[in-house]
């Protein structure tokens, strides 16, 4: 798990060539139980596409939940770059990855 004290998280993508698909037995039911909930509760303003992924801002009192999400899609989706920074009373959530991941990166926020 990420270190919840610091105000920047990156997490580079452990296999960034490998296949774009996702293992979602990393994450027990457990570990995802109300994540999608917090996630969405706390979005300051809609998605904004980046040139190589995704940009999300959400309240700062949602840093816990970001946190968690970074830790679990590091793990199951190993060909994403992940960052979290933590500024100005809000946190900015980047998912990124190479040109070929791009659509399935713009799906992971689409409602």
């Amino acid at each position: 798990m990420p270190d919840r004290t610091a105000d920047l998280i990156e997490l580079r993508a452990v296999n960034p060539e490998g296949d774009l698909a996702c293992d979602f037995t990393i994450a027990t039911d457990l570990e995802r139980s109300g994540l999608r909930e917090a996630l969405a509760g706390g979005i300051l303003r809609p998605v904004r596409p980046l040139e190589d992924g995704v940009e999300v801002a959400f309240r700062d009192s949602a840093w816990d939940a970001v946190l968690r999400y970074v830790d679990l899609e590091s793990r199951c989706c190993s060909f994403l770059d992940l960052s979290a920074r933590r500024a100005d009373g809000r946190v900015l959530l980047r998912v990124t990855g190479r040109p070929e991941a791009r659509e399935l990166i713009a799906a992971i926020f689409a409602e």
